[in-house]
């Protein structure tokens, strides 16, 4: 427990994100800290077969003003479900909860809080690849991000 309360606060310290932030609701519900939504975990019927998870969600336009991220975008969650998978309606949910979002405004920042996100509702690592269509820039972002659960 102490290493755990150790490395959380170091965590904090280099990173500047407050581990206070990570609230669990109960074993099957983890409230985002930014957003306040849900994201719920189903348990995986049988844990002791190697799956593979991948979801493919297509994000709408986040930001009213630049109407950014634009049609065609979309993040793919990846993990190796040790217990659990993130329950597809809660995650539609979740995504939602970022538009309009007065903190989480640039797409790479977007991609680091969900890896980060479902890490923790997890317990795990997931690997979030999210591609950002730009259009009014004339550009695409592509940005992958590994998260890990901070305790």
């Amino acid at each position: 427990m102490y290493r755990f309360l150790w490395l959380a606060a170091y965590i904090g310290a280099v990173s500047g994100f407050d581990m206070a932030q990570i609230v669990f609701a109960d074993a099957n519900r983890y409230i985002a800290p930014d957003t306040g939504a849900v994201l719920k975990i189903i348990r995986n019927p049988n844990p002791l077969m190697t799956t593979r998870q991948a979801h493919h969600v297509t994000l709408p336009e986040l930001c009213p003003a630049s109407h950014n991220p634009g049609p065609g975008s979309s993040l793919c969650i990846r993990y190796r479900s040790r217990g659990a998978f993130l329950e597809v309606f809660s995650l539609a949910g979740y995504i939602r909860a970022f538009i309009g979002h007065p903190v989480v405004r640039d797409v790479e920042m977007l991609a680091q809080v969900v890896a980060r996100d479902c890490a923790q509702a997890l317990g795990h690592k997931v690997k979030v690849t999210a591609v950002f269509e730009l259009p009014a820039l004339g550009q695409r972002v592509n940005t992958t991000v590994v998260g890990r659960p901070a305790c």
